[in-house]
């Protein structure tokens, strides 16, 4: 059976192969790079997050009550909203998706603060993947006050 002229043309052209091929590959390229910059930003983040856990708990270590048993000191509480205000600030997160707090079951002798952050990342979303993560760090410092 003999093809027709017109579909003998097409089959033979290959001028839009390139476009195509281009069109094709375009998005899941973007989905990668994308995807880059978001687990790149969330390393980021949770290396801020260390940073800011540390320092407050280095702090905390060195005060009298430093496990907010049953409410925060001044100074407790001081150290606690430094931690999340470096991290909010290091990292553009908005303060409503940080909680920094002491960890109540603590080692006797040691302080251990914890902090959990929500990252979203919207570009998964739409592709079925989770559309954030929550990143968890804590640290433990041994008590230096009595």
């Amino acid at each position: 059976m003999r093809r027709p002229a017109i579909l003998s043309a097409f089959a033979r052209a290959r001028s839009g192969a390139a476009i195509l091929e281009f069109a094709v590959a375009l998005p899941i390229l973007l989905l990668l790079v994308a995807g880059a910059f978001e687990i790149g930003r969330a390393a980021l983040v949770y290396l801020v997050m260390q940073s800011a856990v540390q320092g407050g708990a280095r702090a905390l270590a060195r005060l009298p009550d430093p496990d907010c048993r049953p409410a925060c000191s001044a100074a407790a509480s001081r150290a606690i909203e430094t931690a999340a205000e470096e991290i909010a600030g290091r990292t553009g997160l908005p303060a409503s998706s940080i909680r920094v707090a002491p960890s109540p079951a603590s080692p006797a002798g040691t302080v251990v603060l914890a902090a959990n952050v929500e990252v979203g990342a919207a570009i998964f979303g739409g592709v079925g993947l989770p559309a954030g993560w929550t990143l968890s760090v804590s640290h433990q410092e041994p008590r230096l006050a009595p």
